[in-house]
């Protein structure tokens, strides 16, 4: 928090501890019509908001995000990170910095606030969904890549990952609090900076 308003910020404080929650806040709080979403643990690319708005000027596109890369790569992170490539290629979405214009969002309903993760992919679906009424499509700007942060490789080993998903798929066949338990372990437990959690800095969104 100190960071941001060293540097002028805006920081919105939320009490109601879920990402999704964060980004709604973000997004009400940030002025103008376009609106961006990226984790605060994640780097901007140079160009990131020349090519959001050189994407936004297209009546044909909806929205869409900027892909990532890791901030450093192993054979355990990436094979991680190739494992959720064909999802992404299946669905026509993807993450890194997330973009689309106000009224979109605000059609969408934005963040699903009582989902725990993933709720980025949600909102991507729904968005390309609204786009496909309106013969608008989603896009992906990877030439403009958000580096994303490999905490919670630091913290959980290179292979974690597998494990992880191994038990969010069984997770699928019990009983909700107990997935949900899962997810806040994995996602919310032990975070850096559990003081300043319910603040915008864990999910920003700024605006065009």
């Amino acid at each position: 928090m100190e960071v941001a308003l060293s540097y002028g910020c805006r920081v919105v404080r939320v009490e109601k501890r879920v990402i999704a929650a964060v980004r709604n806040a973000g997004a009400a709080a940030a002025k103008g019509d376009i609106r961006m979403f990226v984790d605060a643990d994640s780097v901007f690319h140079c160009d990131t908001f020349n090519a959001v708005e050189r994407a936004m000027s297209e009546p044909g596109i909806i929205g869409g995000a900027t892909g990532i890369r890791m901030e450093r790569m192993s054979p355990g992170i990436a094979l991680s990170y190739w494992s959720m490539v064909p999802m992404l290629w299946m669905t026509g979405i993807d993450t890194g910095v997330v973009f689309c214009r106000k009224k979109d969002f605000i059609a969408t309903d934005g963040y699903n606030e009582e989902v725990l993760f993933a709720e980025d992919v949600q909102f991507l679906m729904e968005l390309k969904q609204l786009g496909r009424s309106r013969d608008q499509k989603l896009v992906k700007l990877h030439s403009a890549r958000t580096i994303t942060s490999a905490r919670k490789f630091d913290e959980r080993g290179d292979w974690h990952y597998f494990p992880i998903l191994a038990r969010g798929f069984l997770g699928l066949f019990l009983p909700a609090q107990r997935f949900n338990k899962f997810a806040r372990r994995y996602w919310y437990e032990n975070q850096r900076d559990n003081q300043d959690s319910c603040e915008s800095s864990t999910g920003m969104a700024k605006s065009l």
